[in-house]
């Protein structure tokens, strides 16, 4: 006979463990599966904890902060540091699921109804279940025989020794941030973009230019509106061939090719069509409470069709669905307001529109910026370079939009957030006191500047 939970949660990383925790608490007898056998999903092993951390390290080598260590040295003890970090942390979530009294499965987990799942060749009838697993990279079809030796997010940080040279498929948040990161551990990078620009359609255009000037006057080659065609062995590594932005066939030569293009949800397996839960071009149709066509089965994270792909995403929804299992239909989401941030040098983050999307939208449209370089604090500091500029909506004067291009823009867009999310006006933002000299005090200035427009007086 299976065993009965009132909660059945497949993952055990941010779009699952949140709600585990939240559940238990509430007294339910909870079930939590992990592929991986280790807690934090893909986010804390193969994505922005360890990214972070061997950012870290590198911006420290790069500055000279590792002493006499060689770049094969820095990356040894980045990587050991990485380890610590990384299994000191998911014990700990251990520590805290055992304590909660949740039952931790390690193994693959599949639908057998939309009651019941096996794992390990054992059922479990549950009454409600989340779908958390997340998701892995793909590899586009290119030509040649490199093709299979690429290197994706999921190995990359297995690398034992550093290569001399890396091209870098793919121009998105994360080609940018590994572009950067290993640029300042002395690898020689190129990165292959297939749009007109790097992170298109997520920042505001002036940012992609900036970011894409910054790193290469930093000496990593950027090519943009690229489209690669095959990737071959050569000797010990890889010719990459590409069409550049001419037409031109062009080729590059590097000891590693890493491929950054894209995820697919994790749902391979799941025999999710057991439960009768409705799939649209790979991913999983939820309603706005993030309950799937099936009552009682929800879903969080990397899996939903077309929700955003941030682990702090994941995790306010996987908290939305418990207070929703706990107080049905209480919460609703909006993913239009989610804050994110590209973790380059320097970092960009929004939330809310772009002004392409403003205008696209129907709004009247009236921008503002407010230049860091006359910023006492950013004087101070020795860093007078960053822009914030909001989005803002003529009739209303309600704030869209912000955008920040900064060395610490993912500190600063905490507060963007709450603007953009409680549709808050100029006006309201100018009657906000902010301490001087912050640098959060362009919030208030902006805000002020903005109101002395022409446009804003009618």
């Amino acid at each position: 006979m299976s065993e009965k939970f009132d909660v059945a949660i497949i993952g055990g990383g941010p779009g699952g463990t949140p709600a585990a925790m939240r559940l238990a608490g509430a007294g339910k007898k909870v079930l939590l599966v992990e592929a991986l056998g280790k807690l934090g999903g893909a986010c804390l092993f193969i994505g922005c904890i360890p990214s972070k951390i061997i950012k870290h390290g590198a911006d420290a080598y790069a500055q000279g902060k590792h002493g006499k260590l060689n770049r094969d040295e820095a990356w040894k003890s980045i990587k050991e540091n990485m380890h610590r970090i990384l299994n000191g942390r998911s014990g700990a979530a251990k520590t805290k699921l055992d304590q909660a009294g949740i039952r931790f499965v390690e193994g693959k987990a599949r639908f057998i109804s939309n009651t019941e799942i096996e794992v390990n060749g054992l059922r479990y009838d549950f009454d409600k279940a989340i779908i958390a697993p997340g998701a892995r990279s793909v590899v586009p079809p290119f030509q040649g025989d490199g093709v299979q030796d690429v290197l994706i997010s999921e190995i990359l940080f297995d690398m034992q020794d550093l290569p001399k040279s890396m091209v870098i498929i793919g121009g998105g948040p994360i080609g940018i941030e590994l572009a950067q990161m290993f640029n300042n551990l002395e690898v020689k990078i190129t990165v292959i973009e297939m749009m007109e620009s790097l992170v298109y359609g997520l920042v505001e255009p002036e940012f992609a230019l900036s970011i894409a000037k910054k790193m290469t006057d930093t000496g990593i080659d950027v090519q943009t509106g690229a489209k690669v065609q095959a990737i071959n062995r050569s000797g010990h590594g890889y010719i990459t061939t590409y069409i550049d932005q001419s037409g031109s066939e062009k080729s590059v030569a590097a000891d590693k090719v890493l491929v950054v293009t894209g995820k697919r949800p994790n749902i391979d397996g799941l025999n999710l069509e057991a439960t009768g839960v409705r799939l649209e071009r790979g991913g999983i149709v939820v309603d706005e409470h993030l309950e799937t066509s099936v009552p009682g089965i929800y879903a969080t994270g990397d899996v939903i069709l077309g929700g955003p792909k941030f682990a702090h995403v994941a995790t306010q929804e996987s908290q939305i669905v418990a207070t929703n299992m706990l107080q049905p239909k209480s919460l609703k989401t909006d993913f239009s307001k989610t804050p994110w941030v590209l973790f380059s040098s320097p970092e960009i983050a929004g939330v809310g529109m772009t002004e392409a999307q403003a205008r696209k939208a129907g709004y009247t449209v009236l921008t503002g910026s407010y230049n860091y370089a006359e910023d006492a604090t950013a004087q101070i500091n020795e860093e007078p370079f960053g822009i914030l500029k909001y989005i803002v909506d003529v009739k209303t004067k309600r704030i869209l939009g912000i955008h920040l291009f900064h060395n610490v823009a993912a500190d600063l867009v905490g507060e963007a957030s709450i603007i953009v999310s409680n549709e808050l006006t100029l006006m309201d933002v100018a009657k906000s006191v902010h301490p001087h000299p912050t640098l959060t005090e362009a919030f208030n200035l902006l805000a002020y500047k903005m109101l002395a427009d022409p446009q804003l007086r009618k």
